[in-house]
């Protein structure tokens, strides 16, 4: 994949707000991949009774359950996914259409607690993680599994019977699972009487696509900024590639030119944008278009300007910069 026309577009980025959009001079390959399509259906927002939990059969869960902690857990005890916590919060409040796309953005990244009911269930499936889960059922009759992004979420749900209890997965096993056989979609937060939402299946499998997604990354920008989580990005890149954001220039009779690719200019830091998915490109507002790159295209694309100082993955945050020199498992892919 070549790299690409300049252009210019508008700042969106809280990564950096300040920060000055472009792109490189060159030509586009004339192969490059026609954009991805990014999901637009609303989210409904909604308070599911908790009462109306039903487990369903059992499910091999990649965790065992245990009990959620007690309704007051010690101070600054971190939620499990903070990040779509606060994303939930800013739909409730009377988010628009750019809300909801921070909900879909956050789903799938980090933890997620879900909800379970260990009796009658013998002690090998609980050691081996295989346990019912909990639903809603709507008056259509349409399954949906229930998620928390925190253990106080899962509390909630708490009955006279006693503790709820509760295994974390990550995210994006939750949500492949609410988009499987038997179920309409799933429930965020569903005892919360304002801050919850209704994810349909329809749009859980309109937000994985074609399987191009780089769920790894997306799971290294979810953890704690240390060594560890630029290496497994850098990695996960390095495997799995990603996506850049573009638009199209086409000549008079319409033929496309070149593929103007953005990036971030932060102070005399040249970043080329690359993302984990199409989602997170739609999140900006720019219009720009998804175009999908394996590893080896974007190794090129940054081999063949050394101008580039380095890469910013998913701008409209959790974000995570990564200058050249640290790049080196990717450069390194042919």
């Amino acid at each position: 994949m070549g790299l690409f026309s300049k252009r210019n577009a508008s700042d969106a980025r809280s990564a950096a707000a300040e920060a000055e959009t472009s792109a490189p001079e060159g030509e586009a390959a004339p192969e490059a991949e026609a954009p991805e399509a990014v999901p637009h259906v609303s989210i409904s927002v909604t308070t599911v009774n908790s009462a109306a939990r039903t487990p369903e059969a059992p499910v091999s869960v990649p965790a065992p359950p245990a009990a959620a902690p007690a309704p007051t857990p010690p101070a600054g005890e971190p939620d499990t996914n903070v990040d779509l916590a606060q994303a939930l919060t800013a739909l409730a409040e009377g988010g628009d259409e750019r809300a909801m796309m921070h909900v879909l953005r956050q789903s799938i990244q980090g933890k997620l607690l879900l909800s379970t009911s260990l009796d009658g269930v013998s002690e090998e499936d609980k050691a081996a993680g295989r346990v019912p889960l909990g639903v809603h059922r709507d008056a259509e009759g349409a399954v949906y599994l229930l998620a928390f992004t925190s253990p106080r979420e899962l509390e909630k749900t708490r009955t006279a019977e006693g503790p709820v209890t509760g295994v974390a997965v990550d995210a994006v096993w939750a949500l492949r699972q609410a988009s499987g056989e038997g179920y309409a979609g799933i429930v965020l937060n569903p005892a919360d009487g304002k801050a919850s939402a209704v994810v349909p299946k329809t749009l859980i499998v309109r937000l994985f696509g074609d399987g191009r997604n780089n769920d790894p990354a997306k799971q290294a920008l979810a953890q704690p900024r240390d060594a560890d989580a630029l290496q497994r990005l850098v990695a996960a890149l390095a495997t799995h590639g990603g996506f850049v954001a573009g638009r199209a220039e086409v000549d008079e009779d319409g033929n496309r030119k070149t593929i103007g690719i953005a990036e971030t200019r932060l102070g005399d830091r040249r970043l080329l944008e690359v993302f984990t998915a199409p989602i997170e490109i739609a999140a900006l507002g720019r219009g720009d278009d998804a175009y999908p790159v394996t590893a080896a295209e974007l190794a090129a694309a940054l081999r063949s300007d050394e101008g580039i100082t380095g890469i910013i993955v998913n701008p409209a945050a959790p974000w995570l910069d990564v200058d050249r020199a640290q790049l080196a498992p990717l450069l390194d892919v042919r």
